[in-house]
């Protein structure tokens, strides 16, 4: 614990890019990973409260103030403004010398519920800007082949894959969690210092938090940098 504590003193929040298109349940998702009935306050990056949109301004809840996510819009009909936007968002975030500045990992939301599970810009963010990194019944097999066949297997075949796939319920529903997509986040990042801050700013699932510092509490810090795109596959 020692270590983690000594990570969230040189970096205090966890930063997530977070990109869907409208109607994708992104915000309703951050309200459950942050345990919070309020959408979340807007700055911009020098601190400044906004309330408009931009992909480049802070989104940051009352209820847990240790995560910053950043959100784009997708690509609304392959949009090349917003595609241009986010790409120069990661490429200059990248660029970040100091832990705090860049960004820890990106959140890719995907309807389901769609006739176009994936767009052409879907396919082009993940062969240009990813990370290189049995059934109860016949409706539960009928959806997890739709997942395959419409997400999972056209995503493999990109360039830079994402690292993990995650299958959420509706995160409007009281009994829903996002433990695996925290889970699953947890367990692609290949940075020791970027796993330690990422359980600590947990507040939601302490069993997570004492398992993953429990577990690294043995490790040398790893020395690269880690991009994550766990891909949430949404109702």
């Amino acid at each position: 614990m020692d270590r983690a504590i000594e990570y969230r003193s040189k970096c205090k929040h966890f930063r997530t890019l977070i990109i869907g298109r409208a109607n994708a349940g992104k915000t309703t998702l951050l309200k459950k990973v942050c345990n919070s009935i309020d959408g979340p306050e807007i700055f911009s990056p020098s601190g400044e409260k906004r309330g408009i949109h931009d992909i480049k301004n802070q989104l940051i809840f009352r209820s847990n103030p240790q995560f910053i996510f950043h959100d784009s819009r997708g690509f609304e009909s392959g949009s090349l403004d917003e595609i241009e936007t986010v790409k120069s968002f990661i490429a200059e975030r990248a660029q970040g010398r100091e832990l705090p500045e860049q960004l820890h990992a990106i959140w890719y939301c995907l309807p389901t519920d769609t006739n176009r599970p994936l767009l052409d810009a879907d396919k082009s963010f993940f062969n240009e800007y990813g990370t290189g990194k049995e059934a109860k019944n016949k409706k539960f097999e009928r959806a997890q082949e739709k997942l395959k066949t419409n997400f999972v297997e056209p995503l493999e075949a990109t360039a830079s894959r994402p690292s993990a796939y995650v299958r959420l319920d509706d995160m409007r529903m009281e009994d829903t969690s996002c433990n695996e997509l925290i889970e699953k986040t947890v367990n692609v990042l290949d940075d020791d210092r970027l796993k330690l801050l990422f359980v600590s700013v947990q507040q939601n699932n302490i069993d997570i938090c004492i398992e993953h510092a429990i577990r690294s509490s043995s490790r040398r810090p790893h020395p690269r940098k880690s991009g994550m795109v766990p891909a949430c596959l949404g109702r």
